[in-house]
């Protein structure tokens, strides 16, 4: 595993990663194990650990999931394209929460800002499980080297159960749990505040959007701005930052951001 490091360190990395995978495209050493056998080899150790705790591992993804009832807490493994045979096996995880109940909010809602184009489900809220962790970072896990493999499996359990574990029973527990969850720079409030809406609790989305633009005053000012002209001349075509989504989402689910 790759702990937090700076910004010019990851970018220096990642060059270097490129380049590796470049040479290794063009002198192939067809003898050393294959990135995706050893990442489906370290995670079989994390799915035999976790499958206690109700989750499932499938390859196609792949993932790991649990079904609660209207709730499905996925665990979902990216492989970095730089990955070299023998050398480097990287992936990253995210940890998503997705809801039936939302899900068709979404797909039944009048505005096209709202009904998903995708036709896969929508979190209510998902994030990098690196910053999920403490200290928070996007953080990689590598099962290149099977000597290490088994510890580099230990540290994503507990990463696993350290950091998303805590973040899915949240969901579990009081709403107003959830909706505190909206009360962060990344990811943007959306997920949560169309959560809270599928369940037919506007009075706590609205409280939730005031909160989270009461606290950022510079945020707020341009979500009014976008929010009067959205009001006036109708939705965007198009998605970009998040006081422009913002504002289109309050304007598109009749949400305001002074709590009237």
């Amino acid at each position: 595993m790759a702990g937090p490091r700076p910004f010019a360190d990851l970018v220096a990395a990642t060059a270097r990663q490129k380049l590796a995978a470049a040479n290794a495209r063009q002198n192939p050493d067809v003898a050393a194990e294959k990135p995706r056998e050893a990442i489906f080899d370290g995670l079989q150790m994390v799915g035999d650990a976790i499958a206690a705790d109700g989750f499932s591992f499938t390859r196609s993804g792949p993932k790991f999931s649990r079904k609660s009832g209207d709730l499905t807490f996925e665990i979902t493994v990216q492989s970095d394209r730089n990955n070299v045979a023998g050398q480097r096996a990287a992936i990253w995880v995210h940890v998503g929460v997705y809801s039936k109940s939302l899900t068709a909010w979404r797909k039944n809602h009048p505005s096209d800002w709202i009904r998903p184009k995708a036709p896969f489900p929508i979190p209510a809220f998902s994030n990098q499980l690196g910053y999920l962790r403490d200290p928070a970072d996007w953080v990689e896990w590598d099962f290149a080297d099977k000597a290490k493999r088994r510890s580099v499996a230990d540290d994503l359990i507990t990463s696993i159960r350290a950091g998303a574990y805590p973040l899915f029973a949240i969901f579990h527990g009081a709403i107003e749990g959830v909706a505190a969850l909206s009360d962060q720079d990344w990811p943007p409030p959306e997920g949560v505040l169309s959560y809270l809406l599928s369940l037919g609790r506007a009075p706590l989305a609205t409280d939730s959007l005031r909160n989270y633009l009461d606290k950022r005053p510079k945020f707020r000012r341009d979500f009014e701005k976008f929010y009067e002209q959205f009001s006036e001349m109708g939705l965007p075509a198009y998605r970009t930052a998040i006081p422009h989504d913002l504002a289109a989402f309050a304007v598109a689910t009749g949400l305001t951001s002074n709590g009237s």
